[in-house]
């Protein structure tokens, strides 16, 4: 077992016992914020309605637009951010991906401060994450592969690797299984079924660094979150490997994670004005080629998402609709390979023009057949757990 199973094993247990011994206390945040001559971040959340939704479909489409130029097997093929070399490893369906840790450390990090229930908080991720995820798994392997396989049908569901890439993956361990037996083995980037689920890996693990830290206290008053941050950061540059977080990549998510919970923390005291994403992007421009670069980008990117998020009020009619952005990321990477199967010369655009569609009905299928009734189900566990509780007499203490 990784040290990634051994911690959930521990959390799971001590929410456990906690829901054994009762639910905590209902916290109620009754202090004023400060009056800021200057609006504030959490002055603009404040209004109703947010460009959340709308801001995760555009970075799951990203990244079927980024791994188009990956899967169509032109040498040398990259998209229009990578040929500018920004950066190690930027690209569009990377700069989606880190958009996709900002957006989730800031709401899961204000999950938690408003309800500090390790017991509810695991239910929660376990019930977004690991439904859509498994049928995902299930539907790629035993209808995708059965279907697509060059093997003998009876041979290919006989197959150890068949049934290893669902239950493998299903352990969110960094050792992933990539490939199922005959599927994709002629396309131009062969024997990959879907090349997006590790960031799910890195997802589970930073709840759980965020479980930790909301059970130590850490997240309770911002000087602790700064000096835990601090530690960490300073963490990194031994050469020490942090635990469930090691590989480069997992810990530059973890980054970005940890931007969007500080995003969170310190949403009172973060200006909100749409010329600070002109000043930040302008600095990091400026830094391009310094070991300044990397943190001016974060910060810049981190503050456009939120900019995005609370400012432009004319996009709030795309919430009607609903959250298919996790189903889009989930399938788009299959339905991109299958494409690439189909088309006899298959190019970046023909790829995202024609996976893209499909990806959008995959995806609202997943919302309304799947995740909104798991999300349902949570709420009235939630309510029938957790009483709305009544509010205090005037005066009381």
């Amino acid at each position: 077992m990784e040290d990634f199973h051994w911690i959930l094993l521990a959390l799971t247990l001590i929410a456990a016992a906690r829901a054994w011994l009762g639910p905590p206390p209902v916290r109620i945040e009754t202090a004023a914020a400060p009056v800021r001559r200057w609006r504030s971040l959490g002055q603009a959340m404040a209004a109703p309605g947010d460009n959340l939704l709308l801001l995760r479909l555009l970075a799951a489409s990203a990244v079927i637009y980024g791994h188009s130029y990956a899967l169509c097997g032109i040498p040398g093929a990259v998209d229009h951010i990578a040929r500018h070399n920004w950066g190690y490893g930027l690209y569009s369906g990377s700069i989606a991906v880190q958009v996709f840790f900002v957006v989730s450390g800031f709401l899961v990090s204000g999950a938690w401060l408003r309800r500090p229930d390790l017991a509810f908080f695991l239910r929660s991720r376990v019930l977004r994450i690991v439904p859509a995820y498994l049928a995902c798994l299930v539907i790629s392997a035993l209808v995708l592969g059965g279907l697509l396989t060059t093997l003998p049908r009876s041979d290919y569901f006989a197959h150890a690797d068949t049934w290893r890439y669902i239950w493998k993956n299903l352990t969110f361990s960094t050792e992933m299984a990539w490939t199922l037996p005959g599927v994709f083995t002629g396309n131009p980037l062969p024997n990959t079924v879907n090349g997006s689920l590790w960031t799910l890996v890195v997802e589970v693990r930073v709840y759980l660094w965020l479980a930790i830290f909301g059970l130590l206290g850490l997240l309770d008053r911002r000087e602790r979150l700064f000096y835990a941050l601090a530690i960490l950061a300073a963490y990194l540059y031994a050469p020490l490997t942090l635990p469930m977080m090691p590989m480069n990549e997992f810990l530059r998510l973890g980054g970005f994670f940890a931007a969007g919970c500080a995003f969170y923390r310190w949403r009172d005291d973060i200006p909100f004005h749409g010329g600070l994403v002109v000043v930040l992007a302008a600095l990091a421009v400026i830094a391009h080629g310094s070991e300044w670069f990397m943190p001016l980008y974060g910060l810049a990117l981190a503050y456009a998402v939120f900019w995005f998020a609370y400012g432009p009020r004319f996009l709030l009619f795309f919430n009607r609709l609903g959250d298919y952005s996790y189903g889009v990321y989930l399938w788009g990477f299959p339905l991109q390979q299958l494409v690439a199967l189909w088309l006899p010369t298959p190019t970046p655009t023909r790829i995202t023009l024609i996976a893209l569609p499909l990806a959008l009905i995959a995806g609202a299928l997943s919302w309304h057949l799947l995740e909104q009734p798991m999300l349902r189900f949570k709420r009235r566990r939630a309510a029938e757990s957790f009483p709305a509780p009544t509010p205090a007499p005037a005066g009381a203490a």
